[in-house]
């Protein structure tokens, strides 16, 4: 059974340990600095088609990233045991790592919104609420990552390929293949159209419903294999 007691606990917890973790911290901090840096240079449209790559690389490196990590990291200083004597579960524990990688890696969405100027062209809440739910499946995936690696040099290692591979798939699949016709329905191509067709003031729930559908599936392959492999492995 769910607690909120023993989640709010170990939040706590990973709040603190984050401000020491600079395989965090390196990934929260250094999408917003670019951002910043390149966003002064430009004008209203190139910054709204820049900010769309930010927040893909962003969900995928964080949103990823983070969860991975802090699993990694439990998993690195062998306090897995002492989380598991104190009866805390894994649905917790878990919980708690999504939870931090939520807040976290919505908070640089929202930083790059501001700071490359999208509140000119787009609302804020649908903006928050595609991308937000773009977060989930990229976390199952990190969840998993962070299951099956030991370290967060590992960990992460394997989680910035996987970040650019995203950006790199308009280059390499021609648009009219048949290989794009399915790429097309991943998460993250989901959230540019998505955020595309807010700009646009055109309809976009079809492609919040695409986002849920990619997470869906991809948190089953996350609980197949945490019933597969544990916390521990």
């Amino acid at each position: 059974m769910i607690s909120t007691r023993k989640i709010y606990a170990i939040c706590e917890k990973d709040i603190k340990g984050i401000t020491r973790n600079l395989f965090v911290l390196s990934g929260v901090l250094i999408v917003p600095i670019i951002t910043f840096v390149m966003g002064r240079a430009m004008d209203a449209e190139l910054a709204a088609q820049t900010a769309v790559m930010f927040i893909v690389m962003n969900i995928m490196m964080n949103g990823g990233n983070i969860i991975c990590v802090m699993i990694a990291e439990e998993k690195e200083k062998h306090t897995l045991n002492v989380l598991s004597a104190s009866t805390v579960s894994g649905l917790d524990f878990l919980i708690s790592k999504l939870i931090i990688a939520l807040i976290l890696t919505a908070a640089v969405n929202l930083s790059i919104y501001f700071m490359m100027g999208l509140s000119d062209t787009m609302p804020l809440g649908p903006f928050m609420l595609i991308t937000s739910i773009a977060i989930l499946p990229a976390a199952a995936i990190g969840a998993v990552i962070g299951i099956a690696t030991k370290t967060q040099a590992a960990a992460s290692s394997v989680v910035a390929p996987l970040a650019l591979i995203p950006l790199m798939m308009p280059m390499l699949v021609p648009a009219e293949s048949a290989a794009w016709d399915v790429l097309r329905y991943l998460f993250t191509e989901q959230v540019v159209s998505g955020l595309r067709a807010i700009y646009d003031s055109e309809p976009f729930m079809a492609n919040i419903g695409f986002v849920a559908a990619n997470f869906a599936v991809l948190f089953i392959v996350f609980l197949l294999y945490y019933k597969k492999k544990g916390l521990a492995s």
